[in-house]
């Protein structure tokens, strides 16, 4: 009988455990969330940029694309205005594109 009881005690103990370490890591996950999203734009930028390959950053990025893959306090995503001048502030330019093929106007962002 002792031997079942220890054996119920030790998966008690574990199923514990198991549960405090996933309390701690939600409170961590939600803790960095919410630091990235305090971290100003300019430095969010500059690290997605350097994580971006060169080819893709020479043929012009999208706002759009952009803004989706920052995180932000406007309906999730950052917002477009903010973007733009966190850009600006990069050194990047916006060049319009409004004889495409595709249909449309077509804004990029390229280095100067």
């Amino acid at each position: 009988m002792t031997i079942y009881l220890e054996s119920i005690k030790a998966q008690v103990e574990r199923l514990n455990q198991s549960q405090l370490e996933a309390e701690i890591a939600k409170k961590t996950k939600a803790t960095a969330d919410w630091t990235e999203r305090l971290t100003p734009l300019e430095e969010r930028l500059k690290r997605l940029l350097s994580q971006m390959p060169e080819e893709m950053v020479a043929q012009g990025l999208s706002l759009d694309e952009l803004r989706r893959l920052l995180s932000g306090r406007w309906r999730g995503n950052c917002h477009p205005g903010e973007l733009g001048a966190a850009l600006r502030k990069l050194g990047f330019l916006r060049r319009r594109n409004w004889s495409d093929d595709e249909g449309g106007f077509k804004a990029r962002w390229f280095r100067k």
